[in-house]
């Protein structure tokens, strides 16, 4: 349970995490600060509705805490698009949103990887650096890397989904790709679209950067790469968008609340088309 009340079962955190003892304080000052200021922020400044999407959605944790937190403030009408492609943890959203006493029938949840096309791709679901591969003991799967080459397909299943072992040793299934064009259609306005997509981020946004102009308010990037990081820079700049955090990934940086070491970057934007 962390300060908002929201639960979390067990089986969704790492082994590592399972304290089981409630978080009644603040967050502390790490990577993931700064998405919470986006999530509250967003929470607060919305006005009849309140929509979010989540990109990268894992069991949907960034959702629920927006809905809980709304629940506390202003308890507007809601609306939730969460986009997973690891099929465990997709399985894991509506379960936590019932937890947490939120309707999931009348969200719209995407089990897809997303990327700059709609189509079909492979995405990793499992990694040899964890021997006893489990979905909640890593939440880095993502679309695999150009290079890689199939080096046998299991006989075994993950989920009803046939299995392929990579030469580096990863493993993983063939999973259906949408892009954020696709996810933003039936939506007429997003209030933060949050997004986790390991590397992914610029060349989903390029794709969809006039869709995303004319829709959404504010956008959480965790980013992967310095490339990737100039590049959101250079694209969302240009497009008028006014930047509210920017750390690099993979350094120790400072910020208003002392330094703080980033695994993953954080970027956030704020639309000014749509304040």
């Amino acid at each position: 349970m962390d300060f908002l009340g929201c639960r979390i079962r067990h089986e969704f955190w790492p082994s590592c995490l399972r304290t089981g003892i409630p978080q009644k304080d603040y967050p502390p000052f790490d990577e993931e600060y700064f998405e919470w200021i986006d999530v509250l922020e967003s929470v607060v400044q919305a006005r009849d509705t309140y929509t979010m999407i989540e990109l990268g959605a894992g069991f949907g944790r960034w959702m629920v805490r927006a809905g809980v937190a709304m629940r506390q403030s202003a308890n507007l009408p809601c609306h939730y698009v969460g986009v997973e492609a690891e099929p465990l943890h997709f399985n894991w959203i509506p379960m936590h949103f019932r937890d947490n006493g939120i309707d999931p029938g009348g969200q719209r949840f995407l089990r897809a990887a997303v990327s700059d096309r709609s189509g079909y791709a492979h995405f990793y679901v499992g990694t040899p650096s964890i021997p006893d591969n489990t979905a909640a003991e890593w939440y880095g799967q993502q679309l695999i890397n150009s290079h890689e080459v199939p080096a046998k397909t299991d006989e075994d299943e993950y989920l009803g989904l046939p299995v392929i072992t990579h030469q580096s040793g990863f493993k993983s299934v063939r999973v259906r790709t949408v892009s954020l064009s696709e996810v933003l259609y039936n939506v007429s306005k997003v209030d933060l679209l949050d997004m986790d997509i390991q590397g992914q981020e610029l060349k989903v946004i390029s794709a969809a950067i006039a869709d995303v102009t004319a829709k959404v308010k504010r956008i959480h990037i965790g980013t992967h790469s310095a490339q990737v990081e100039l590049g959101l820079r250079q694209l969302l700049a240009g497009s008028d968008w006014q930047c509210l955090a920017d750390y690099p990934c993979s350094s120790t940086n400072p910020t208003p609340w002392g330094p703080i070491a980033f695994q993953d970057g954080v970027q956030s934007w704020v639309n000014a088309r749509l304040k």
